[in-house]
């Protein structure tokens, strides 16, 4: 399982990213529920929010689907923590998505490696 970062749905959404580049058959996608709000947010604030929105559900329906559980929660506390100890800081919604990540001990697909890169034990990927 590869865990899809926004910024990669988009590429996919805007035909930026051919999947079948990187994608092997027996190769699984998911998504976050953080991505998807974020998705959601940027598609009704668009131009042709119906139209987007509606590509996004077909997205959306090819993707696994990952929830912020109370696992993952505990995650984010851990992960939180460490990198205000060391005096770093993160958004609450990227910490989110790397302790989902981190749960499933799948890889992220992103192209903030610098925001993720500060986060330890997260495999990341970049397509873009």
């Amino acid at each position: 399982m590869k865990i899809l970062d926004s910024d990669h749905c988009v590429a996919i959404l805007r035909r930026q990213l051919d999947l079948r580049q990187h994608v092997l058959p027996q190769d699984e996608l998911g998504v976050t529920a953080i991505s998807v709000g974020e998705l959601t947010h940027g598609a009704r604030k668009s131009a042709r929010p119906a139209e987007n929105l509606a590509r996004l559900d077909v997205l959306l329906s090819s993707l696994s689907f990952f929830p912020f559980d109370d696992i993952a929660a505990r995650q984010f506390g851990r992960i939180k923590a460490r990198l205000e100890n060391e005096g770093q800081r993160l958004r609450n919604l990227d910490l989110q998505i790397a302790a989902i990540a981190l749960e499933q001990q799948s890889p992220l697909v992103t192209h903030n490696r610098r925001h993720f890169i500060r986060i330890e034990g997260l495999r990341l990927e970049d397509w873009l």
